[in-house]
């Protein structure tokens, strides 16, 4: 870290004392260790460490220390968990766990260096303004549950959200984030920049996994879901699932994305991450070279899984041909799930609610999406209302059959997934501002 980041912590961390002070009673437990593997030492408030053993309990104004092959994961009192990688430094500034009296809640923590996942627990949800985590060029507030922030080799950080919302803010300004969203911060001055790589979270070299905290597991309320044990959840191949995806758009050439509307396919997943999928006809196999940001919901075990995410750069390879040919397939958003067996036959408008989304991208630039809705009738008509920074796509009258729908000319195409279409998911292009993205929606 250098002296002007290690300055600027200390100043941001003795202003955070002085708003929110520490008891000067005996300390309280914030939390315990409930995994620990390699190197993890704890830091006491009179700068005294000592290895960190699993199940011991962690006190406001500890910090915790992983060396290169360390990790480990605390689980706090308000059900709220944090999963440490290697070469992480992490201080609970500041907890207070006070269901009686919410407003003198505290959960302030400073990641000075390294990386993390978090799930949050009862603090976040009943006084959301009183979560924060400080790093040396952001701060991150939480509007959701379930985010990844680490610092890259170049000192920047990134910042990922997994599940519902979180905002990152500077002093150059704010960025909120919805699932599956990335942000970029070089400075404590410049404003979050929004991108489609992920934050850097290193996969442990080790076969001992820690339990899993955030990205891929999401309860029938569609709440983060904390999986306890070892098993590896939506990974494998799957010759059951709907895909749906759109490459290519870039306005500087004025090209608009191709569709790609597998109706047999061969999808590989890992943990809930299309890694590649094959169309059998015509025989086309697409894979990444650069993975942006992606998420799912649900659980394949429960039929209820969708997925989605961007690949950056990617390989689309014609099977047909002999030699096999290559072509890129950059900028590919796509959506994928278990499609629903059974549709509802009930009347009247359902208006489902955005719970993740990709960037929109037109070549190599990241836009935004503004606004995204949309209306179901089941025996009725089928609308949906998108608006980017690039421009926006508007169409009504979508034509469904069975779990699948779609625009005349292809605008937006998507399917409903899992049972009683408790979520729905789609690509979308525009074919005279030349962008694309890809959303999902959650039944009411």
């Amino acid at each position: 870290m250098t002296p002007t980041h290690s300055l600027r912590h200390s100043a941001l961390v003795l202003a955070l004392s002085a708003v929110y002070p520490l008891s000067a009673t005996a300390a309280v437990s914030a939390g315990v260790a409930q995994f620990i593997a390699g190197d993890v030492n704890v830091r006491r408030p009179d700068g005294g460490t000592a290895p960190l053993a699993k199940g011991r309990d962690i006190e406001s104004g500890e910090s915790i220390l992983t060396g290169i092959n360390g990790r480990a994961q605390v689980k706090f009192t308000d059900g709220g968990l944090i999963s440490l990688q290697p070469n992480t430094e992490f201080k609970i500034a500041n907890y207070s766990d006070n269901a009686a009296n919410p407003k003198d809640e505290r959960f302030l923590v400073d990641l000075l260096r390294g990386s993390m996942r978090a799930i949050t627990g009862l603090i976040g949800k009943r006084t959301r303004e009183n979560y924060k985590v400080t790093t040396t060029t952001a701060t991150i507030g939480i509007r959701g549950s379930g985010f990844n922030v680490g610092y890259n080799p170049d000192g920047s950080l990134g910042v990922t959200t997994e599940l519902d919302a979180i905002e990152v803010c500077n002093a150059g300004g704010c960025v909120g984030l919805t699932a599956g969203e990335s942000v970029r911060v070089v400075s404590s001055q410049e404003a979050p920049v929004r991108t489609n790589t992920r934050a850097a979270i290193p996969t442990p070299a080790s076969p001992e996994q820690e339990p899993t905290v955030a990205g891929n597991q999401s309860n029938a309320e569609g709440k983060a879901a904390i999986v306890t044990d070892n098993k590896v959840v939506n990974s494998g191949t799957f010759t059951n699932l709907y895909l749906r995806a759109n490459f290519g758009a870039s306005s500087g050439s004025s090209t608009n994305a191709t569709t790609v509307t597998p109706s047999s396919s061969s999808v590989v997943l890992e943990s809930g991450k299309v890694v590649s999928f094959t169309d059998t006809t015509p025989n086309f196999t697409y894979t990444p070279n650069s993975v942006g940001s992606f998420a799912s919901r649900g659980a394949l075990a429960n039929n209820n899984f969708v997925g989605w995410g961007v690949w950056v750069t990617g390989i689309k390879t014609n099977n047909n041909t002999n030699p096999t040919t290559s072509t890129a397939a950059d900028g590919l958003h796509y959506i994928v799930g278990q499609p629903t067996a059974v549709m509802p036959t009930t009347a009247g408008t359902l208006n489902y609610t955005l719970v993740g989304h990709t960037a929109p991208t037109s070549g190599a630039n990241v836009g935004t999406l503004n606004t995204a809705l949309f209306s179901v009738d089941f025996l009725g008509s089928m609308n949906i209302t998108i608006s980017t920074s690039f421009g926006s796509v508007n169409t009504a009258g979508l034509t469904r059959s069975g779990a699948n729908f779609s625009t005349t000319g292809g605008s937006v195409v998507g399917s409903f997934f899992g049972p009683n279409a408790e979520s729905a998911g789609l690509v979308y292009k525009s074919s005279s501002d030349y962008f694309s993205g890809s959303l999902v929606f959650q039944r009411p």
